[in-house]
């Protein structure tokens, strides 16, 4: 039996019409076993769960590649690096705010499906998907380079780097619970210990005045700062995705916020700190700007050792963002697997942990195949870290817009959170995002093969979200619950909204 459920903006009432359908609401039978399921997840305690996978995501992109900003001169470069934290920092509350009243853990993709349209929807969440996997493939293939500096004789064999890695990350993630969390709560902690080593041993070797004007460039046009500006994403990459783990979290409208705000904060003041230490280091700005491990200068003057044995100890934090960021990705696909528009199977957990191992496992998949692509193409690492970014901006501008939707139409809604920016922080966040992006997409060297990727990317995936998806959708347990209000809200203020339940 089929009803087709009709919301118009003169009257909230539903009457049958006829059976051509876009959207469908799951079954009773999916709702029993999405329950049985989240039954069975361990969930992290408290903020400080979330506050380590948020410090172990982000803090390795400030361990390596930011440097190569630095072409334009440190103050210029810096200035670049405040700007995008601003934008960061907006960002990050607006969410904190958005999770203290809808804590659904798909990202990007269930907001969107509710401000922007299903379709919208889709393709966003896709965005985000791949945002992560072409930010872990470029960690994948930097962890390798990192070995072979310290071990040489591994240049051979440097894919089998990724799948230990990886294969060590998916152990982790499939068994879940407090080993994983105590685990990440131990390296993160190990990491923070460790830059601040780096930032208090360096400081009788540094010299600002030295070694930050060395090698700099004489002027530094416009054009060139705003086309190394994107670089300093490379600081904060990853504080939006805490937000992707309210289904891993016990009260998640409380610890999401604390979580993100405590995370936000640990990596500003780490970020300066190194920021600031690396360019007042010997040997100096020349030797920085192409260093593969940005904590070389210290390490070998602080510790006395060999540059083979100084960047092996940046290895940890390259390898610390890989299991939270599979653990992202494979939430993002769980929720979208949930509402059928990718198949159903991803969205099962492990019968015994109770972790979304299907989705981590096509997650692991898909950063692998990009990481072979980055390994054997040549200059394809700086391509895919600009298209994840791309992706990335277009997930973070619609998080902006949404913010803004909800801020204004739900100003009396209970939050346990207010960004302090509010939506002109938003509107903030949103330009920044959106100059990075014009950058991105025309003054990068590799802007023209990257524009290929990106534009046949989004059209692939919005002609399988019409040819497949469309008729296949369901609304999941989680949007019932969570957004199914704002669904309405939506659509009843707007155009006519059609939807279908089946029996």
């Amino acid at each position: 039996m089929r009803y087709k459920y009709r919301f118009t903006p003169s009257c909230f009432h539903c009457h049958l019409t006829s059976p051509k359908i876009p959207m469908s609401v799951a079954p009773h039978l999916l709702k029993r076993q999405a329950s049985s399921f989240k039954d069975r997840i361990q969930h992290a305690h408290n903020s400080r769960d979330l506050w380590a996978i948020g410090t172990t995501i982000v803090i390795g992109g400030q361990f390596i590649s930011w440097n190569s900003g630095l072409t334009v001169g440190a103050a210029e470069y810096g200035v670049a690096v405040v700007i995008m934290g601003v934008a960061y920092t907006c960002l990050a509350c607006c969410m904190a705010e958005m999770s203290s009243m809808l804590p659904f853990a798909g990202g990007v993709y269930g907001l969107s499906r509710c401000t922007m349209g299903f379709s919208i929807g889709f393709v966003l969440g896709c965005c985000e998907v791949l945002e992560y996997a072409m930010y872990v493939a470029t960690m994948n293939v930097t962890l390798s380079k990192l070995v072979v500096v310290r071990w040489p004789s591994v240049q051979p064999f440097q894919p089998w780097t990724w799948v230990v890695a990886n294969g060590f990350s998916l152990s982790l993630l499939t068994v879940g619970g407090k080993v994983f969390w105590k685990f990440n709560l131990v390296l993160a902690m190990m990491l923070v210990v460790q830059v601040l080593v780096y930032c208090l041993g360096s400081a009788p070797f540094a010299d600002m005045k030295a070694y930050a004007t060395a090698a700099a460039p004489s002027t530094t046009t416009a054009f060139a700062w705003f086309k190394q500006f994107p670089v300093s994403s490379w600081f904060y990459v990853g504080i939006e995705a805490i937000n992707t783990l309210c289904n891993e979290v016990d009260d998640p409208k409380n610890s999401i916020p604390r979580g993100q705000v405590a995370c936000l904060a640990t990596m500003v003041v780490t970020g300066v700190s190194i920021f600031l230490t690396a360019i007042s280091c010997p040997p100096g700005m020349a030797d920085l700007k192409t260093s593969l491990a940005v904590f070389n200068g210290g390490y070998t003057h602080f510790f006395g050792l060999s540059l083979a044995d100084a960047t092996m100890l940046s290895i940890p934090a390259c390898f610390a963002c890989i299991p939270g960021f599979l653990l992202c990705m494979a939430n993002i696909m769980s929720s979208m697997a949930e509402s059928k528009l990718i198949p159903y199977a991803l969205h099962r957990r492990s019968a015994t942990f109770g972790t979304p191992v299907r989705a981590v496992v096509v997650s692991i998949l898909l950063s692998l195949g990009l990481s072979f692509v980055v390994h054997h193409i040549p200059n394809a690492d700086t391509t895919m870290y600009n298209l994840s970014l791309s992706f990335g901006t277009l997930a973070y501008v619609s998080q902006c817009i949404g913010y803004i939707f909800l801020h204004r139409r739900y100003k009396t809604m209970k939050r346990t959170f207010n960004s302090p920016f509010g939506v002109p922080g938003a509107v903030v966040a949103i330009t920044i995002f959106a100059a990075s992006f014009v950058s991105l997409v025309s003054l990068q060297l590799d802007s023209a093969r990257a524009n290929v990727c990106f534009v046949t990317t989004l059209a692939v995936l919005t002609l399988y979200y019409h040819v497949y998806a469309k008729r296949r959708q369901t609304i999941s347990d989680d949007e019932r619950k969570i957004l199914f209000f704002v669904h309405v809200g939506t659509y009843v203020d707007g155009p006519t909204w059609h939807f279908q339940v089946r029996w």
